[in-house]
């Protein structure tokens, strides 16, 4: 008796760390077969008959095997990366089909997600040639965002519709953001109507895109060195959406004052403001004030707040001085 309580304890003990370690499935079946155990228990606990070998190895494999689905059936129908986010939980990559297109996403969950609670959305969108992976490792918004699920969306090729460079119009990004947001609301409990955009560059008219295009996608938007080409600010559909512009004044790839670049025109930030000014329903001044190396211009009389954070000196980067992260959340987290 005492020697087959042994001979358990170390089944078990040999089967299920071995388990816990083994990514792909194949390789773990291997590892938690009986006959894998039994030769692993001849060698840790010798003297026990062969028959209660047999059966032990048996009962240590079924163990093993239950451990291993554990991980599996939590990743919800997402592949989920094999360690969790350094400050949100984990990190599904689940796709959508919007038209004749598969596409993807990256979610992260908050840490103790509880899927019978209802998360506000935070959809971030990089800049061109960046994938939603790059968008997530420099603006990482779960940081800010602990009590929401923050999407990281996948351009077609690394780009946003409204680009001359972008394979997809503002149309087609605008039906894939809805096709997200239906998506983590099956998936993840997620509540659709409390969702905000931000993004950088290209992203960063995108995020402008919505605000602009479809107002009721997004209850806030950010915007970091946007690239307003004319396709995503112009034309915008009825209905006020708060909006923040943060851009610097040394920009010389997406230069503060607009221009031509790829051979299309952009707009200005003071434009974009104009712009978003008059669909929120502002008076057409603002009040400034400086704090640091940033001004702040902010409308006045508006039914949803427009305000432009003019970076002194700010070249075209995701900003670390002051922390685009920090300013957008600040922006954004209000209206979630």
């Amino acid at each position: 008796m005492n020697h087959s309580r042994r001979a358990l304890a170390a089944a078990l003990t040999v089967a299920l760390p071995l388990s816990a370690t083994v990514a792909p499935p194949a390789e773990a079946q291997a590892l938690s077969s009986s006959s894998e155990l039994e030769a692993l228990l001849k060698r840790y606990v010798p003297g026990v008959p062969p028959e209660t070998v047999q059966v032990l190895a048996v009962i240590a494999a079924l163990a093993a095997s239950i451990a291993l689905t554990i991980p599996i059936a939590r990743a919800g129908g997402g592949q989920a990366d094999a360690a969790p986010s350094a400050v949100g939980g984990s990190v599904e990559t689940n796709t959508v089909r919007v038209g004749t297109r598969t596409r993807s996403y990256d979610a992260v969950l908050p840490r103790g997600y509880n899927p019978a609670r209802s998360y506000p959305v935070v959809l971030g969108f990089g800049g061109w040639q960046h994938s939603a992976a790059q968008m997530r490792g420099y603006a990482g918004l779960e940081r800010e965002f602990d009590d929401a699920i923050v999407v990281y969306a996948q351009g077609v090729n690394d780009a946003w519709g409204g680009a001359p460079y972008a394979a997809t119009s503002v149309d087609d990004d605008i039906a894939y953001v809805r096709a997200v947001l239906d998506d983590v609301a099956t998936r993840y409990n997620a509540n659709p109507r409390r969702a905000v955009a931000v993004g950088l560059s290209n992203g960063g008219g995108m995020a402008a895109a919505l605000a602009c295009h479809a107002p009721d996608t997004v209850r806030a938007a950010a915007a970091v060195a946007g690239a307003y080409y004319t396709p995503t600010v112009t034309g915008c559909a009825p209905g006020a959406v708060p909006v923040l512009l943060m851009h610097g004044t040394r920009d010389d790839v997406v230069g503060y004052g607009g221009g031509t670049r790829h051979g299309a025109s952009y707009a200005s930030v003071d434009a974009v403001a104009g712009t978003f000014g008059r669909k929120n329903g502002c008076s057409g001044t603002f009040s400034q004030s400086r704090s640091g190396n940033v001004t702040t211009f902010d409308a006045t009389g508006c039914l949803a707040r427009t305000t432009v954070e003019r970076v002194e000196g700010g070249t075209h980067t995701w900003f670390t001085d002051p922390s685009a992260t920090r300013e957008t959340a600040q922006f954004l987290s209000r209206y979630l």
